[in-house]
Formats: structure tokens, sequence, C-alpha cells
């Protein structure tokens, strides 16, 4: 029987012990680690440079070798003759072409995967730094359903000994019932984004993270990054040399093949005239072959090479939109990251101090009766409504963050 109880006490520890590492609290840069070795695209994408990088061995490529056999009586009366002939031919387009297409596009799978990656960068730092906001946010509302359900006792006993109305009452119930449904709201929102953050990493619990929102560190100038860095661009950069060495395939292949072989065969019943010998069937006759397979209609070939033309002219044109584009919002968002850092200056030497100075003096009043519940109600929203400002701005301010070194290439 004892040990019956200690295995049941043992497996109840385990279980607790399971419930608590579940609900460890991960930080971005965990997060990261586990997205980079467990994320389903980003694997996809390893598999796209495996499969470029295993075409390596088809630079050298040449068609299939062609082996016939000639027998009857193909040189004399003789039944028996056999020829036993075996060619070769070899494109032009085999001598480097096709192994620089090879190699641009294994370079362009590459830098495909560094797309891949730092999209999932920045999707994950941003549900990241949703969830703590949401969480940030869930803490400031329980402070705020602290503040009302006392507003709340407090007015319903006022309302007994007929020291107010019963509007005081109901405007308190329904401020209490307010920041309720925004918790439950907000408790919803959490969910969600831990539910986008599991998707991200590719992990079977959902992640959570800590509810303190913290400021990121930023001290780049506006003028040492650069848009080059952008995997995307370098991407769209690498699709130039790509169409580039695919017009260089389709040039080579106007080039004539080369073809070479060799043949045995028997001849017999030729006469040998230097010894008088009659060839028999055991005696062969061996030789080889070299020639030009030379194209005599151009039209088709130099309709490819004028399509892979204008995809190069296309890549090019597409490179140098999207580099205009980038910085075009690399601008933008440095100047929402001044906007929101400013910001934040201001709510930190400024309002939230006052906000906190506005909801003691409010509370201190109306519990010693200087001012009504109005004047108390509107005290403590402009509190309120600062503290969540500053929040929102916080967010604003780190994803301002977020978003350049997304633009820019920084991991």
């Amino acid at each position: 029987m004892k040990t019956k109880w200690m295995s049941i006490l043992f497996l109840v520890y385990a279980s607790s012990v399971g419930v608590l590492r579940a609900q460890e609290l991960q930080t971005l840069a965990q997060l990261t680690q586990t997205a980079l070795e467990n994320n389903i695209s980003l694997q996809a994408a390893g598999f796209e440079v495996a499969s470029q990088r295993s075409l390596k061995g088809t630079a050298f490529d040449i068609p299939k070798t062609n082996a016939s056999l000639l027998y009857g009586q193909y040189n004399s009366y003789a039944k028996g003759d056999n020829n036993i002939t075996i060619t070769q031919s070899i494109p032009f387009a085999a001598f480097g072409s096709q192994g620089k297409l090879n190699r641009a596009n294994l370079a362009s799978s590459e830098l495909k995967q560094r797309v891949t990656e730092n999209e999932l960068l920045y999707q994950l730092k941003q549900v990241y730094l949703s969830l703590t906001y949401t969480k940030a946010r869930h803490s400031l509302l329980l402070q705020q359903d602290s503040i009302y359900a006392g507003f709340l006792k407090s007015s319903s006993l006022r309302y007994k000994t007929g020291e107010t109305n019963l509007l005081e009452k109901t405007t308190a119930e329904t401020q209490a019932n307010e920041i309720r449904n925004q918790i439950r709201q907000n408790e919803s929102e959490t969910l969600v984004l831990r539910r986008q953050l599991m998707t991200l990493v590719n992990t079977q619990s959902m992640p959570d993270v800590s509810a303190e929102l913290v400021e990121f560190s930023y001290d780049a100038p506006d003028d040492s990054l650069q848009v080059l860095n952008n995997p995307r661009l370098k991407y769209m950069n690498q699709q130039i040399e790509v169409a580039k060495s695919q017009k260089g395939l389709e040039t080579a292949r106007f080039a004539p093949d080369i073809l070479i072989g060799a043949f045995t065969q028997t001849l017999i019943g030729v006469e040998n005239t230097e010894n008088g010998n009659i060839a028999s069937s055991s005696d062969r006759f061996n030789g080889f072959q070299v020639g030009l397979s030379i194209p005599l209609w151009f039209a088709p070939q130099r309709s490819r090479v004028q399509s892979a033309e204008f995809n190069r002219k296309a890549s090019e044109t597409n490179y140098q939109y999207f580099e205009q584009t980038l910085e075009g919002q690399k601008q933008q968002a440095f100047q929402q990251y001044h906007v929101a850092r400013n910001s934040l200056a201001y709510y930190r030497t400024s309002a939230l101090p006052n906000a906190s100075l506005i909801l003691a003096q409010s509370q201190a009043a109306f519990k010693g009766g200087e001012i009504g519940y109005a004047e108390y109600l509107m005290g403590l929203r402009n509190a309120i409504s600062i503290q969540e400002n500053y929040l929102s701005t916080l967010r604003d301010y780190n994803e301002s963050i977020v978003y350049i070194e997304y633009l820019t290439g920084i991991k």
C-alpha cells in the first residue's frame, strides 16, 4: 500500500513538473532559434537548395550514346556480314553554359532560402511583439479592474445609505463590466497570438512569453543602413544572372554539335590485294568517324534567345522597381521610428508621471468627498488613456525597429 501511494505521488509530481515546463516563458532569442530549426517553410527552402546543389552533376550533360548493328548482305553475296557502330553527339552547350546556369540557379535558391528566413523572423518578431503587448495590456486591465471594482463597491455602499443616486451605481457597474469584457477579449487575442507563435516555431505546445513589454535597443544612424542588403533584393538581382545564363545557354545551342564514333565490321569475301587472302567472318575491319551536326533552321532557336533576352530585361526592371520601393519604405520606416521615439520620450518624461499623479489625486479626492463620481471617472479615464497610449507607442516603436531590420536584412 505504501508503495502504491508513493507511485501516485510521483505521478502527480511528474505531471505538475510537466505543466510547469510547458508554461515556461521563452525569450525572443529562444523562439528565434526554435523557429530556425523547426519551421516548415524554412525546411522546404532548404530542400530546394539541396535540389539545385544536386543538379551540379548535370553541368556536362550529353545525349545518350547510339549503338547500332548492321547485319546481312551489305557488302557482297555473303550473308553473314555485320557492322557494329557506336556514335556520340556532344553539344557545344555542354561546355560551360549549362554549368554556369546551374551555378546561377544554386545561388538563387540559397538567396531564396535567406528570403524565407528573413520573412520568417519578421513574422516571428511581429507576433512576439503583439503577444507581449497583449500580456502587458492584460496586467494594465487587471489594475483597472481592481480600481473600478473598488469604485463599484463604494458606489453600491453609498447607494444603500442614500448618499448617492442610482446613476452613479449604474455607471460604476457599467465601467466594471466593460473592463471585464475587455479582459476577456484581450485573453482571446492572447490565445490567438500564442497559436500563431506555435505555428511559426512548429512545436507541439503553445509557447508563452513575458508580460513585460521592453524597449528594443537601436542606435544605427539612418544613412548607415542600405536596402542593398535586403535578401529579396539580392534574390532579384541574382535572377538577372539566372536570366543572363539562360540566354547564354540558348545562344550556345546555335553552335553545331560534335559527332564522334567508331565502328567494327566484317567484309566477307573481300580480297586483300597485297597477299591475295580472302577476308572471312573472323576478320574485322575497324575505323572511326568525326562530324558536325549543323542546324539548318534557326528561327525557333532565335525565338528562344529573344525570349531569354526579354526575361533578362524583365528581371532588371523588376529589380530596379523593387529597389526604389524598398528605399521609399525604408525612409517611411525611419520616419515612423523617429515619431515613436519622440512620443516615448514625451510619455516617460511628462505624461506617465502626470497620469500617476492624476490617478492618485482623483482617488484621494473622491474618497475624501472633494469631487463627485463624474469628475472621478474623468480623472480615471485620462490616466488610463495615457497608460494605454504609452503601451501602444512602445509597441509601435519596437515594430518600427523590427520593420527597419526586415527591410535592411538585419537578423
